[in-house]
């Protein structure tokens, strides 16, 4: 990596994200002469990045890649590999939605994470069962320490909990079943 590009951190707005296909826009004060060619060139060079379109006249740059070997984690951090920092990540818009979305978020970031340790130390990982096990040993040293505990626990955690599993376990049993859901109104069937 060249000096002027490991100090030049170009920042950029999401414009679009689909699977498979990434837009940004870098703010104007980002354009440089030939910096999108630049940025461009050093994408392609990437894995599972099949095409790179870049706009001079508005600043933009379209990525295309393999969205199975890049979550939306991977795809941004490939831009900031690049230097290219995304602003307001936190508030990108759903498209997968529905059940199991966030989960299947979270498997493709540990997923693409796997894919970044083997790559950097050539030590192979798997985190969906190495945080499991971390959270596992945490649990058993803080039991051997100090106890279950179980007078600690606050009420509300208890109540909470079982709110909780109320919800998922019944959520999906009316799904499964093939019914919609269907609004609670307090008042009787055939009533309103």
């Amino acid at each position: 990596m060249s000096a002027m590009t490991s100090d030049c951190r170009h920042s950029a707005r999401l414009a679009s994200l689909v699977p498979g296909r990434l837009r940004i826009k870098l703010h104007r004060r980002e354009h440089a002469p030939g910096m999108l060619e630049r940025i461009k060139s050093r994408l392609e060079a990437h894995e599972g990045v099949h095409r790179v379109r870049v706009n001079p006249a508005n600043g933009s740059l379209t990525l295309h890649y393999d969205p199975h070997q890049h979550g939306t984690a991977g795809v941004l951090g490939l831009l900031e590999d690049v230097d290219v920092m995304v602003e307001s990540i936190g508030h990108l818009p759903s498209i997968d939605g529905g059940e199991g979305a966030s989960a299947a978020g979270f498997i493709g970031a540990a997923d693409d994470l796997n894919r970044r340790i083997r790559r950097f130390t050539g030590v192979p990982v798997d985190l969906k069962l190495a945080l499991p096990m971390l959270f596992l040993a945490a649990g058993v040293w803080s039991t051997l320490r100090k106890g279950l505990m179980i007078e600690a626990v606050p009420g509300w955690l208890f109540l909470w909990f079982a709110f909780d599993m109320f919800v998922k376990l019944h959520s999906q049993s009316q799904t499964d079943a093939g019914s919609s859901p269907k609004p609670v109104t307090g008042l009787p069937p055939g009533a309103d």
